[in-house]
């Protein structure tokens, strides 16, 4: 009861720190240009519930057949902070808290797509976000940007290089959909809002040490990032050494229009080098009882390269619909090493907008709709991985101790009611066929209520 009441306390304080925020920022002019600073702020509080489900067997990684009930919860704010012309740093401290289901294990497409892998559920501070960006013009005119999180408002130019150095997201830069992106405001799984085969590189709560180069246009931008992995798998610090262990990502989006409606598409490849082990090496120790652990979560004494691919598009086919198709390969070959155990994925989707009667009272502008979102993705492994799985192993996300292999497929419907200008309220639901590839288990229904404030 404890835990209950200290939630609802937070939730509490996040809902009047914000619109506290909300009024002082209320008091500035709306236009404004070549903002000095800004800061902006988000709360989500997520929770979710599965009830009983058929399990022939469970292993330690396995989703818990009875019925289980958990909550998350973060508070982030974004400041930003104007250095020279066409320059600014951006800081994000963050506090999160809460759990998924069995420590977020049991499912390749996880459910909660604001929590990752952390299993300590009292609330914590850090660091999310602290980077510089520069942009270097290249000739041609400027355009006004709008003040948001992470975006200062004014001129920036349109065609121009733009050099991100620090620590953020690799998911703040690459694989952006505009309808499936967000797991606080759009989809909450892990393998619809992102590409689930790509094993970006990251600490165990997503974020990384990154220097980034991007080519910027009006439509097409080339971008491309050298990131740092862990230690070992899903771990909480980062490797420097550059010799062990590195990333590359380099991707090419488009942004313009398809008989004259909103059209974005990307395509991102990537190369991972890490001390991974390689999965039918783990095999074939334990086959030849030279090394029965079969631990791909500690590094190997090699470093190897895993390789892969991902695209993405949406499409707005009028004002109020728009869909999404998105798809992701990588070789499979080595472990899992930062985010999910997720070798094959291809998802689509769509969010509907049904307008709302206008509360002037506490709305300032007339956009007020119920927001309804529908996907669906399938989730294969590489046969390596496979085999891994049926020969008894575990990763940091999945492992029932034994595979009846297929695939994992899962069904997202959700609906987001605004609540207020600042506030929103979605149910959510999601229908897991095979949870972690196994016909033995399964299916699984999950239901979600998240409420989130943003200013």
């Amino acid at each position: 009861m404890r835990t209950k009441y200290k939630y609802a306390r937070i939730v509490f304080a996040g809902i009047m720190i914000a619109c506290i925020a909300h009024v002082a920022r209320a008091q500035q002019v709306d236009s404004i240009v070549n903002q000095a600073w800004n800061i902006h702020g988000q709360f989500t509080f997520i929770t979710q519930y599965h009830p009983a489900f058929h399990a022939a067997y469970s292993g330690k990684n396995s989703l818990s057949d009875s019925s289980d009930h958990e909550s998350s919860l973060t508070f982030t704010l974004f400041i930003g902070r104007r250095l020279w012309r066409n320059a600014a740093v951006y800081f994000s401290p963050e506090v999160s808290g809460g759990l998924g289901f069995n420590d977020a294990r049991g499912i390749a497409g996880f459910t909660n797509g604001d929590i990752y892998r952390v299993d300590n559920p009292t609330p914590q501070g850090y660091v999310a976000r602290l980077y510089l960006i520069q942009y270097i013009p290249l000739g041609g005119s400027s355009d006004v940007q709008p003040d948001e999180p992470l975006q200062l408002g004014g001129y920036v130019p349109t065609r121009c290089l733009e050099v991100i150095a620090g620590k953020l997201s690799m998911t703040d830069l690459f694989d952006d959909n505009p309808v499936s992106h967000d797991p606080r405001t759009q989809f909450l799984n892990w393998s619809i809002m992102d590409d689930g085969a790509w094993d970006f590189p990251a600490d165990t709560r997503g974020y990384d040490a990154i220097v980034s180069l991007g080519y910027v246009t009006p439509h097409w931008t080339i971008r491309m990032a050298e990131a740092l992995e862990p230690t070992y798998a899903n771990g909480s610090t980062l490797n420097w050494n550059l010799h062990r262990s590195h990333s590359e990502t380099i991707e090419c989006t488009y942004t313009g229009t398809w008989r004259q409606h909103p059209l974005f598409a990307g395509i991102h490849v990537y190369n991972n080098f890490t001390p991974a082990p390689e999965y039918a090496a783990v095999v074939r120790a334990k086959k030849l009882g030279t090394d029965t652990t079969m631990d791909v979560i500690d590094p190997s004494p090699v470093s190897h390269s895993k390789y892969g691919v991902g695209a993405s598009m949406s499409y707005t086919a009028n004002a109020r619909v728009q869909t999404f198709l998105r798809a992701g390969w990588n070789d499979g070959h080595t472990a899992t090493w930062a985010f999910t155990e997720i070798d094959r994925s291809i998802s689509a989707g769509g969010m509907y907008q049904i307008p709302l009667p206008s509360r002037q009272k506490y709305w300032q502008r007339s956009d007020r709709f119920l927001q309804i979102g529908c996907a669906f993705v399938v989730n294969g492994l590489s046969a390596p991985h496979r085999e891994f799985l049926e020969a008894g192993g575990y990763g940091f996300v999945i492992g029932d101790g034994k595979l009846r292999y297929a695939t994992e497929n899962i069904a997202e419907l959700y609906a987001l009611f605004p609540l207020h200008q600042l506030i929103t309220l979605t149910g959510d639901f999601q229908w897991i066929v095979h949870p972690a590839y196994n016909r033995d288990r399964g299916p699984v229904a999950v239901g979600s209520i998240r409420l989130h404030v943003a200013f």
